[in-house]
């Protein structure tokens, strides 16, 4: 008589006690899920996996219809349906990806391998199946795909582009400053990009349905700045014949940009302090007093700190502008995002200009990453926008670039002439005027040496020049490399 076996739903003919207990064990410690049918499609066995698959417990499930599973890859779906798939046609399934149906109604994806089981005579009497699941491997690449979605998305924010360490950095704090009404001070230098931060910090923040407004502080004369910022009555001056609006009327609702604040005068600057303290402001001219609901971004490439010592910045005025800091890093402290941003203006003036340039050619990238770039981003969007009045297609050219970028000479005489030094120099000295340096002598070049412990970068800073530049200079002049044993 053949044993029932009640666990696995099956029938084991002529077999002991003893290999039906293993039997039982090897299919319920298998990881994957398995089942048989007889040729009917009638499910026999069911093992352990197979409950956890699907929910549908060996007791409850054998004898009925394999039909019940409801896999994509069955023809049939009535419950008295007789199996005429191709696994009981004798052809198997490999490596099939497919859904089962829970019990709860859910699909659960699988990888399908099936044999059929033929008898000794060769007739089919029935198939094996086996389905491994697929839900944390499904799982686990819809979370890579939003990790890169993620990733990607953090190369750029708005019109800012960059995915180095120090521009995620800058991406987190636009975002606080978004999430909040402080007013905000952006520093950087020129062509980092700030007026691309000024219009992130707005565009994601609660003010982005109202008005963006910019004025360059730096552009014009005071009496003309007082009147585009505050506004002005007629009469108020010659040439005023209608009353006018300033910015600062234009933005409410929104916010201003006060591109370069570190150029404005005291005058402005009190006017400026008031409008921050009071939310009021007079037109030119009038003694109305106007209230104005405008967020405050202020961006400049200078120190205020240093002009606030210098007394050329209101300290109070300053300390109402940092009440929330975000610097941008110049171009030459992320060079690893200059492929990205290369192909990002290809991309654009590709559309500007209606050329297909596909890229650039390996000795510009090198070239490209050997530049210091005191212009930033905005230096190398104009080197590519020259490439591209001189590049008929293809792929940009060394020759292509501006010369003073191309060549190696001229790239270290415009990377010394214009190395970044203080913006602003101590007390008593003028604004934007850097010190005198020692000449580079052989000599001097000794001293600041020994002052400076023989460390070259240290040297190159006080010389103004590259450290490679104080390499170069020792190996010609036969300057030892390292400092003279003490005797």
């Amino acid at each position: 008589m053949p044993r029932n076996d009640t666990r696995l739903g099956t029938n084991i003919p002529h077999r002991s006690d003893l290999l039906a207990r293993e039997l039982a064990v090897i299919l319920d410690t298998m990881p994957d899920g398995l089942f048989t049918v007889d040729a009917a499609g009638r499910i026999e066995l069911w093992n352990r996996e197979m409950t956890r698959l699907t929910g549908h417990a060996a007791r409850d499930i054998v004898g009925k219809p394999c039909t019940i599973l409801e896999c994509e890859n069955c023809r049939g779906k009535d419950p008295g349906w007789v199996p005429e798939c191709d696994l009981l046609g004798g052809e198997p399934v490999e490596q099939k990806e497919c859904s089962v149906r829970h019990r709860d109604g859910r699909l659960i994806p699988v990888m399908k391998n099936a044999r059929a089981i033929r008898d000794a005579t060769g007739r089919i009497v029935g198939a094996v199946e086996t389905l491994t699941d697929l839900s944390s491997i499904k799982r686990l690449k819809a979370e890579m795909a939003r990790f890169e979605a993620r990733e990607s998305a953090e190369e750029r924010l708005g019109r800012l582009v960059g995915k180095s360490h120090v521009m995620q950095e800058v991406y987190r704090r636009i975002r606080l400053a978004a999430n909040s009404e402080a007013t905000v001070l952006i520093q950087g230098e020129t062509g980092t990009g700030k007026e691309l931060v000024a219009e992130a910090i707005h565009n994601l923040g609660r003010r982005r349905d109202g008005p963006l407004i910019r004025i360059n502080c730096s552009a014009l004369p005071e009496g003309l700045l007082e009147s585009e910022l505050f506004g002005h009555v007629r009469g108020a001056f010659t040439g005023a014949v209608r009353d006018k609006p300033g910015r600062f009327e234009l933005a409410d609702g929104g916010t201003i940009l006060l591109d370069e604040i570190g150029d404005i005068s005291p005058l402005i600057q009190l006017k400026l302090l008031r409008v921050l303290q009071e939310h009021e402001i007079e037109r030119v001219g009038d003694t109305r007093v106007r209230k104005v609901d405008v967020r405050v971004v202020a961006a400049t490439h200078r120190d205020l700190r240093e002009l606030v010592a210098l007394e050329r910045f209101r300290e109070d005025l300053y300390y109402r502008l940092r009440i929330f800091v975000v610097s941008l890093p110049p171009l030459r402290a992320r060079k690893e995002d200059i492929p990205l941003l290369v192909d990002t203006f290809i991309e654009r003036f590709n559309r500007q200009t209606g050329k297909k340039i596909e890229g650039i050619s390996a000795e510009v990238a090198l070239c490209l990453m050997d530049y210091c770039w005191p212009g930033n981003v905005r230096e190398l969007e104009n080197a590519i926008e020259h490439a591209f009045v001189t590049c008929p297609g293809g792929r940009i050219g060394l020759f292509d670039l501006p010369v003073e970028i191309r060549m190696t000479e001229l790239r270290r005489i415009e990377c010394e002439r214009r190395a970044p030094g203080p913006l602003l120099e101590t007390r008593g000295r003028t604004a934007g005027v850097r010190p005198a340096r020692p000449a580079l002598t052989r000599e001097n070049l000794l001293a600041v040496l020994r002052e400076s412990n023989w460390n070259k970068a240290e040297a190159g800073r006080r010389l103004g020049v590259a450290r490679t530049t104080v390499w170069r200079k020792m190996r010609q002049w036969g300057v030892p490399l390292e400092p003279p044993a003490a005797t």
